[in-house]
């Protein structure tokens, strides 16, 4: 197992030791949790069901595209002239 992960830390980029699953950079003190982002693992013990409508066949879905024109005003020219 790697204990350090040297130069990786975003922020100064230095070194990282690992503790306890996460790690910790030994510069500047910040702290990386791994496990945060990390589903349980009963979630993905079955896999969802197919969504059906009331024939059996699944659903169509239909999108709708709305265009809008968009007008700009014409450009004038402005100069300024000192004396």
């Amino acid at each position: 197992m790697n204990w350090f992960r040297l130069k990786t830390c975003i922020k100064c980029q230095g070194d990282l030791a690992a503790d306890e699953g996460d790690w910790i950079c030994l510069q500047c003190g910040t702290y990386y949790y791994t496990g945060l982002y990390q589903l349980p693992s009963h979630v993905n013990d079955s896999p969802p069901a197919p969504r059906t409508g009331t024939s059996g066949q699944p659903e169509q879905k239909t999108v709708a595209i709305e265009t809008t024109r968009v007008l700009t005003a014409p450009q004038t020219t402005v100069a300024a002239v000192s004396l």
